[in-house]
């Protein structure tokens, strides 16, 4: 899986480029997910350019809220996603936990909202810096890890982008990328009785480090942010996997 978050970025002209163009120039693999995670506001747009061209682009959101329907002004449920066939939502990513203040509670309650609507989950966890100096990276991103259950792993993707390296343009080194990958797919073994769950790194990928980060067989993939705006880069990336 090879993801596209877009932030709070693009026009709508620039996404029906990206989309036009990352379609012609990608060697598209159907075991390798293509997903562009556009702004809310553009998903219907976003779907629109995708079916025209009959693209193998895949739809993600950028939010999915946990109430179903009601007084919850700017909120978007798995309903609306589902009326432009959103197919991934990304929760817990780290700007919005920080900015949001999204805990345990809230995070497990939208992940429920996004599995009863039958969205698969990109499920983002990583630790500040704070927290990496200290070499306690594992106790803090099994505190993450716990919200989930056995139940709904199976329609989860974990992205495991340790805060620190997110827009730094510090990527964490490759050593260390495949032990903490590892480790979490060792502990999420425990709760799976042995299934495999697919775990994607992010955090300043760039063209001049992706192949690397992908040799990597704990790797599954890459959630890219701003390098993937550029349609040439996030192309070439994405025939690296």
């Amino acid at each position: 899986m090879i993801v596209s978050n877009w932030k709070m970025n693009g026009t709508k002209a620039d996404i029906e480029l990206w989309i036009n163009e990352v379609s012609n120039k990608i060697e598209y693999k159907t075991e390798v997910n293509c997903v562009i995670c556009p702004p809310s506001c553009y998903l219907d747009s976003t779907r629109s350019f995708i079916t025209k061209i009959n693209s193998p682009v895949q739809l993600g959101s950028q939010e999915i809220d946990s109430t179903h329907q009601g007084a919850l002004t700017g909120g978007i449920n798995g309903q609306m996603l589902n009326d432009f066939s959103t197919e991934f939502v990304l929760i817990g990513h780290s700007e919005q936990r920080h900015y949001l203040n999204e805990d345990g509670v809230s995070l497990r309650a939208k992940l429920d909202s996004a599995i009863d609507s039958g969205i698969s989950v990109i499920f983002c966890i990583g630790e500040p810096s704070e927290v990496y100096s200290n070499g306690d990276t594992k106790n803090f991103l099994t505190n993450q890890l716990d919200i989930l259950n056995s139940e709904d792993l199976a329609n989860i993707t974990i992205a495991y982008e340790p805060i620190w390296a997110i827009g730094t343009g510090l990527s964490a080194k490759t050593t260390y990328i495949e032990d903490t990958h590892g480790f979490i797919k060792n502990h999420l073994k425990k709760i799976l009785n042995n299934k495999k769950v697919s775990v994607v790194y992010g955090g300043s990928v760039k063209l001049n480090n992706a192949e690397e980060i992908l040799s990597s067989d704990s790797v599954d993939g890459l959630l890219i942010g701003g390098a993937s705006l550029d349609s040439e880069t996030f192309s070439k990336i994405y025939n690296l996997s």
